[in-house]
């Protein structure tokens, strides 16, 4: 600080051991530099603890003793001594402890970790480990898929890994070793979304399914799905039901029928929600006569409710949405009784039962909070309320899903559809211009993402379109309008969040 600005510091920290070289004078030579420093703590280890020390720096974020055994026990370190080299490291203040629930999670600090991975570096090892750190997800991973059909403990499981799969899936990259890092995102599959991450799930999966061979069918049929479903969150259908056409086209070409059964049952959601019924029917049924596992059952029984009421039978559509929320919800498997919920509410408001919808919102919020479609249902919600006149509850449900969604993530179509919602909010209270210049961001977000409106989008956008051209003079509309599209996500928010 004596000799260098701040912004000087930080352009050069990467190189932390390198900058910071500078004591007082009056200290002894161990605590004159950040490297002299860490040295000397390093150099009173014995030669096991040096080695798990280093191999400690390929996990990133933390890490379970599980972990640590499983990772960097070899012939120099066996699984039972790592307990006890681990509680070694952690005396001497080289790991950190944390209680996490009932266990213990560790972690090194920032600059103990780039310290290690240099010695890991220097005793060859690096690359040897990073590939085990990698293996070791992959298989945590699909063991949790194989124990339980509950999404949530994937979901825990991500957040809590969640720097050590992104460390674990850019050294894959890194090394131009995909097929492990494949096989580690299909088991994640679509769980980035319950984390607000669809975008980093996205980019991830693209990027893998370009490195792969193209003699790896399974795991790019598996890619392409996870890549439909997550682009469908974004309401891009015609995308979605491209991945997914592709998605069955490899899943056939590898002879594996779970991933055909997968594959299919996407392509026939998608090709639904685009109106190729038919199309559907024909996927939906070759997925059915394929063995698969209880959660692929109640998938495409959810499917085939969908289908259902896309051919006008309502109350078979419901009836089978009813069961699937049953399924999910015996199996603990919350999120997705929270989307079967989002269904079941749509199909009651579209058929005129509003008040209906409302009600299973509002008991599905209270039984799952916070899930990955916890914004969806308020949005929802705010749509069915606003359709009713109940514009104080509206304006609270438009509200809360703004606020939950944008924490995740603020330039999002699922943002702009609440800020659409609160925009008719704004209209039946008079306040026109507000109104005009949230629709112009809502509507130039919407299109830019590729979403198609439904029947909840398009009746608040139809009543909303009618009251601003009815109120507002056709110059003076196009211009709040344009300027609304122009807004930056934080300044929509901000502005829709005012007074509300």
């Amino acid at each position: 600080m004596n000799s260098l600005a701040v912004r000087e510091i930080l352009k050069n920290m990467n190189d932390r051991f390198a900058i910071l070289t500078a004591g007082e004078r009056t200290a002894l030579p161990r605590q004159r530099t950040m490297r002299a420093t860490i040295d000397w703590s390093y150099n009173l280890l014995s030669a096991q603890e040096q080695c798990l020390f280093n191999r400690l720096s390929v996990f990133a974020g933390g890490f379970s003793l599980a972990a640590a055994a499983t990772v960097c026990s070899d012939d120099r370190l066996s699984r039972t001594s790592v307990l006890n080299l681990l509680s070694a490291l952690v005396d001497k203040s080289l790991v950190i402890a944390e209680p996490r629930g009932d266990a213990l999670r560790y972690r090194l600090l920032e600059s103990t970790g780039a310290y290690a991975s240099e010695k890991l570096g220097h005793a060859r090892e690096r690359d040897l480990f990073a590939r085990r750190h990698l293996r070791y997800l992959r298989q945590h991973f699909a063991e949790l898929w194989e124990r339980t059909a509950r999404r949530s403990v994937i979901v825990a499981a991500l957040e809590e890994d969640l720097e050590n799969v992104r460390a674990a899936l850019d050294e894959g990259l890194g090394r131009s070793e995909p097929i492990d890092g494949a096989e580690l995102l299909n088991s994640i599959d679509v769980n980035w979304r319950a984390l607000g991450l669809e975008a980093e799930g996205t980019a991830r999966c693209e990027a893998y399914f370009e490195a792969l061979p193209s003699s790896e069918s399974r795991l790019r049929a598996g890619l392409s799905v996870t890549l439909s479903l997550l682009v469908g969150v974004f309401g891009n259908k015609m995308l979605a039901l491209e991945l997914a056409t592709r998605a069955v086209e490899l899943a056939r070409a590898s002879g594996d029928a779970p991933s055909l059964a997968s594959a299919l049952r996407q392509r026939a959601a998608t090709a639904l929600l685009l109106y190729r019924l038919d199309d559907a029917e024909d996927a939906l049924c070759e997925a059915e006569a394929i063995p698969g596992s209880a959660m692929l059952r109640t998938s495409l029984l959810d499917t085939r409710a969908a289908l259902s009421f896309f051919r006008g039978d309502i109350e078979t559509g419901l009836r089978l949405f009813e069961q699937v929320r049953e399924e999910h919800h015996s199996l603990g498997n919350f999120s997705a009784e929270q989307t079967t919920a989002v269904n079941i509410a749509e199909i009651e408001h579209a058929r005129g039962q509003t008040q209906r919808a409302v009600t299973v919102v509002r008991e599905t919020l209270a039984a799952t909070p916070s899930g990955p479609d916890e914004y969806l249902l308020l949005h929802n919600l705010a749509g069915y309320l606003a359709a009713m006149d109940d514009l104080s509850g509206a304006a609270a449900a438009a509200g809360e899903s703004i606020r939950v969604r944008a924490a995740q993530v603020a330039e999002d179509v699922h943002v702009a559809i609440a800020i659409e919602h609160a925009a008719l909010v704004f209209a039946l209270r008079g306040d026109l211009v507000r109104a005009a210049s949230l629709e112009g961001y809502a509507d130039a977000t919407i299109h830019r993402s590729g979403f198609h409106r439904e029947f909840t989008e398009t009746t608040t956008y139809d009543r909303l379109a009618a009251l601003l051209a009815a109120g507002l003079a056709i110059d003076e509309l196009a211009r709040v309008t344009a300027q609304g599209a122009a807004l930056a996500p934080e300044a929509a928010i901000a502005l829709a969040l005012e007074s509300l």
